[in-house]
């Protein structure tokens, strides 16, 4: 069984080819300047590491969350020589913050998944940034908890959750279908409480004539806003021999947007890529 999102035609296998990630680097700023999270991100590339390095707006001034590696550099599709996305994590002990950005359009886009600890409900953003000069970077001094919580933008920072309330999952439980009949990669998810105050997803891969199952995986949910129990983001991991796939998603205006960061064994000739596909309810 096939368990990939291979948009290209076959490759035999070779060494991994390796992504030049150079479109990422510089100082990318964010689009909206009255935001509580990430207001610049600047992106290093060297033949070694793509390090990526974090300023939020603090109480006092921006604040530098130092800097951290990227752990997954992705293209376009499985033959790309260019990597355009990446993944990347901080930890600040009950502050947790997995980022993954893609480039389109001349902009990055950045999708966080923020845990917050027992301060509020784990929430899902995403920004937007342009390009900037690096010569132009404002002074910043290291983040610490007086600076305030850390995080993505956070609408509803000063909103304190209900403690013990479960996520409300009505928007996202239920069947989901590809958009786009055509899709060689995932044609079907059926999201479902798992009891745990997460999801159980069941994926099915394009096939003809009928979808072919994958199985089902564990995945954490997400609210809006670290003061919102009502769930409107997923973020899961699907394994198959061979291959490891990070699935995000969100929902906007009804529709479940699903993007996935698809990595193959290290023998494997295909390029690790990202994708995006979108969902309706049935």
């Amino acid at each position: 069984m096939q368990v990939l999102h291979n948009r290209s035609e076959a490759i035999a296998k070779t060494d991994r080819r390796r992504l030049d990630p150079s479109v990422l680097a510089g100082r990318w700023i964010n689009t909206n300047a009255h935001g509580n999270g990430v207001q610049e991100l600047t992106i290093d590339v060297d033949p070694g590491a793509v390090e990526l390095h974090a300023v939020s707006a603090g109480r006092h001034g921006p604040c530098s969350w130092g800097t951290t590696r990227a752990d997954l550099i992705c293209g376009s599709d499985a033959s790309a020589r260019t990597g355009m996305s990446f993944t990347g994590r901080y930890d600040f002990g009950p502050h947790r913050i997995e980022l993954q950005g893609n480039v389109n359009l001349g902009l990055l886009v950045v999708a966080s998944f923020n845990r917050v600890g027992p301060g509020g409900y784990d929430y899902f953003a995403r920004e937007f940034y342009r390009r900037g000069d690096r010569a132009n970077a404002p002074a910043t001094m290291p983040w610490s908890a007086s600076a305030g919580r850390i995080g993505a933008d956070d609408p509803d920072e000063a909103v304190c959750a209900v403690p013990g309330l479960p996520f409300d999952g009505s928007e996202m439980f239920g069947d989901w279908w590809n958009t786009n009949p055509a899709s060689k990669g995932i044609a079907r998810l059926r999201i479902d409480d798992n009891a745990r105050n997460g999801a159980a997803v069941r994926l099915w891969g394009a096939h003809a004539p009928d979808p072919v199952e994958w199985g089902s995986v564990q995945a954490d949910l997400f609210a809006l806003s670290s003061g919102s129990h009502l769930a409107k983001a997923f973020s899961a991991r699907y394994q198959a021999r061979g291959v490891d796939i990070t699935l995000q998603a969100n929902i906007k205006q009804g529709v479940l947007v699903v993007a996935s960061f698809t990595q193959f064994d290290a023998d494997d000739g295909r390029s690790n890529y990202f994708h995006r596909e979108f969902y309706y309810r049935s």
